[in-house]
This record gives structure tokens, C-alpha cells and sequence, in this order.
């Protein structure tokens, strides 16, 4: 049984990152989302695209914030916050 997630990325995130989503294996007990940012923040692939942004996260699309669980089979959302004029 596979113990991954789906990281979908959005606006200039996923503009510098190059893709839309990616898949990310965590612990079969999950992870706090604050710890599991910091190892998405070390990924080569993702270090560049979210360097000091501000994310703002949705997991199973509703918004979280960093002491949510995030188990296998959830979907992360990440996007910058949204500004109306």
C-alpha cells in the first residue's frame, strides 16, 4: 500500500516549479503539515518556488493551517495568497 500524498501547486508556484503536482511519500501515521512543508521547502525541485513565499494550504480542499494532520491519500494544495483589486 503506497503512503503518498498529491502536491498540487498553483499560480507562480507552480509557474517556477516547471509542474502541477507531484506525489510525496509520508509515514503511514501521517505528518503534521508545519514539519511536512519544511521537507517539501528541501526538495530540489521545489526549493526555488517556494523560497519566501508566503503559501497559503488546503488539504482535501479545505484550508489548513500548520498543525493539521496530513495522512496518505490526502491532497496538499499550495498556493500564494490571493489579492483582489
Amino acid at each position: 500500500m503506497s503512503h503518498s500524498i498529491t502536491v498540487r501547486l498553483f499560480a507562480q508556484i507552480r509557474e517556477v516549479a516547471g509542474f502541477d503536482s507531484m506525489s510525496y511519500d509520508i509515514p503511514p501515521e501521517g505528518v503534521v503539515l508545519s514539519d511536512l512543508l519544511a521537507c517539501l521547502q528541501q526538495l530540489p525541485q521545489l526549493a526555488v518556488s517556494l523560497r519566501g513565499v508566503r503559501l497559503m494550504t488546503a488539504v482535501n480542499q479545505t484550508m489548513v493551517q500548520g498543525g493539521h494532520s496530513v495522512m496518505p491519500g490526502d491532497e496538499l494544495a499550495l498556493f500564494p495568497p490571493v489579492t483582489g483589486g
